[in-house]
């Protein structure tokens, strides 16, 4: 099995005494892509993790112009580094400073899937690097699945958190809070891009979700089916779910958890979207968005570093 010591040599040349007193942070450019190296201490025989943000302007920390200021990316790569795990996090095409999104009607999620697969690429490259396992966070965990299909030696997948219905029916739950008129007509949009149509007359308190120009994005992503996908794969993977998510429900963990027999899954009864332990009440939900201090949900790091090592240590010298 081929490992990260060379990569890490050149780290401590770097970072000097950072990995006596833990993690080692490297900031580098990742075919183009800002992105964050983390390797624990001592880590010369370090399993490696790539890991890829959710939806929207989501960076490599999976904070968001949008309001979301946990850090929890960069938590859970601490927590793994402290378990032995290195990991590759990066800035996503349209997030502020890394690669432009030059029109917004020209993207879709096959896009995304190929700036995923230059990331793994350039991480694949390194000096003894390998074997790599995929982490992939809500939206991230969708293009994890399809890079699997394109990416045959990725060890392994880690799903958290992930729509595992297609994309539309998990829009159509978090739908059901609209008032009316507006839920009505936001269904028949969806509806209408889930066939794959154009919509023009898009109501203006409908048009941060549905403008023409993301539509065919839209269109892109309602046409995976994220558990199909999962079933015709044959690499280890790990589904992980939380009781307090607001965002991706049980229906969507059962999906994937279901979708083979040999998938592992766990479930997080207290864990909301962004890997913390919330309350089901929305406010207090969402108020821990905003708040860096929390720590991760008890046991998420462990189920996630034991998977890792477990796949990497398996996985074809």
């Amino acid at each position: 099995m081929r490992r990260l010591g060379a990569l890490c040599v050149a780290v401590v040349m770097m970072a000097g005494s950072a990995l006596a007193d833990g993690p080692s942070r490297e900031n580098v450019s990742a075919a183009g892509f800002p992105a964050t190296l983390t390797v624990p201490a001592g880590g010369a025989d370090a399993p490696t993790v790539l890991v890829i943000a959710g939806s929207g302007p989501t960076e490599r920390d999976g904070d968001s112009i949008v309001g979301v200021k946990a850090g929890y990316l960069a938590l859970l790569a601490d927590d793994l580094a402290a378990s032995g795990i290195a990991s590759l996090r990066y800035d996503k095409r349209g997030v502020a400073g890394s690669k432009p999104v030059a029109r917004e009607d020209g993207l879709t999620i096959g896009s995304f899937i190929d700036d995923a697969a230059d990331v793994f690429d350039w991480l694949a490259a390194r000096p003894d690097a390998g074997p790599i396992l995929v982490i992939g966070h809500s939206e991230g965990g969708v293009i994890a699945l399809e890079l699997a299909r394109r990416r045959p030696s990725i060890a392994g997948l880690v799903l958290v958190a992930t729509p595992g219905r297609p994309l539309a029916e998990t829009l159509r739950d978090q739908l059901a809070g609209y008032p009316e008129p507006l839920r009505a007509r936001s269904l028949e949009i969806l509806a209408q891009l889930a066939a794959g149509k154009s919509v023009d007359d898009v109501p203006p308190p409908l048009l941060p979700l549905f403008r023409p120009s993301v539509q065919p994005y839209l269109r892109s992503i309602f046409a995976l089916a994220p558990a199909r996908t999962l079933a015709e794969l044959r690499l280890p993977v790990l589904v992980i779910g939380g009781g307090t998510d607001l965002q991706v429900p049980r229906a969507d963990f059962d999906a994937l958890s279901e979708a083979r027999e040999t998938v592992e899954s766990r479930w997080f009864e207290h864990m909301n979207h962004i890997l913390v332990d919330a309350e089901p009440d929305f406010a207090a939900n969402i108020a821990t968005y905003a708040r860096p201090a929390d720590a991760l949900s008890a046991g998420l790091a462990g189920a996630i570093s034991g998977f890792v090592r477990q796949t990497a240590a398996s996985f074809p010298r």
